[in-house]
Order: C-alpha cells, then structure tokens, then sequence
C-alpha cells in the first residue's frame, strides 16, 4: 500500500442524514456530497465531543480439523456492526428516532412513549468533511433506535440522546453499508 496524504482525515464538521426507507426505491448516495439535497434530511445537533464510534458484534472464528489435520479450515460467523452517534436536539424527530417511530403527540402536545417500541428503519448517511473533501458512511437500510440510557450531566452541557444505527442488508445486497474512500 503507497502512502496517501490525500487518503488522511480530520473531521472539520459533518452531518446526519435520512431518508425514508422504500425497499422499491431506496435513496442513492448524493453525488455531490458538499450539497445534500432531497430526500435526504438532517437529525439535527449531535455532540461535537463524542462524533461516532463503530462498534461490532459477532465474527468469531472456529477451526475445523480432521484426524488427519487438526487446523483444517476455519469459519467465521457473521459480523454486525453498530454506529453510535450522540443527538442533541430534543425536538419531536429527535424523540422519535430515540423512543420508538410508533411513539405519538397527544392533543396536549405530549409524545407519548409506547410500551412497546419501534425502531426507525430508514436509509442513513454520514458525512464528515476536512476541507474540500468528504468521507461518507451510506446505509442503504438502516434501523435506528436509542444506544444508551439519556445523559443530562450537568448545567453546563447539551442534555444528550444517545442513538444507535445498525445498518441492515437491503434487497439483493451482500453488503449492509459501503464508505466512501478519500484520497482517490
């Protein structure tokens, strides 16, 4: 691999996007990342401390043998990953992606959390930019729904939302997310 300047990231600033979830006509990654338009709509604020962490589960390995080779082969289970993200804006998308897309406003303007909730399924980007580039993380599916318990630490920080994005396979696909590589 030939060293890459270009191919280096430091997130100047970014965003988080959806967009409803059509199996029949799933939003495509936008080509011009530095103007994202419809159908594609930002989650509003999210911690400028805590950006994102991916983590995974699963991928364990197993070695199969014979008699005849004790290290034969060996199988891997499937991996999932999670994106976590911190949500900073308390507005009724913010709740909704946190509670449960079934929660629902009253007609006292309450949004009444179910008992039972359901996770936002819908198409997700990330977008990070350092200068004039973009790195891009794109769910053509997506399931979102609350990663942690809510933090409000203190009277001098933003109270905090934190959400989950596990990016599911969509259609056909043989792969849940792709990202968008730098320095190309």
């Amino acid at each position: 691999m030939a060293v890459n300047d270009a191919a280096t990231l430091v997130v100047n600033s970014g965003n988080y996007f959806t967009a409803p979830y059509v199996e029949s006509d799933v939003a495509d990654l936008p080509a011009d990342l530095m103007a994202i338009g419809t159908p594609w709509s930002a989650i509003g604020h999210t911690s400028l401390d805590e950006i994102l962490t991916i983590t995974s589960e699963g991928g364990e390995e197993t070695v199969i043998g014979t008699l005849q080779k004790r290290s034969l082969r060996t199988t891997r289970a499937d991996r999932t990953e999670t994106f976590n993200i911190t949500l900073q804006q308390w507005d009724e998308a913010g709740l909704k992606l946190y509670y449960g897309s079934n929660a629902t406003v009253g007609v006292d303007g309450l949004l009444q959390i179910p008992q039972s909730p359901v996770p936002t399924i819908a198409s997700f980007l990330a977008v990070f930019y350092d200068g004039d580039q973009a790195f891009a993380i794109y769910c053509p599916k997506a399931e979102i729904f609350r990663g942690d318990d809510v933090s409000i630490p203190d009277t001098d920080s933003l109270a905090s939302l934190p959400l989950s994005i596990r990016p599911m396979t969509h259609g056909s696909n043989t792969w849940a997310y792709g990202l968008l590589p730098l320095g190309s």
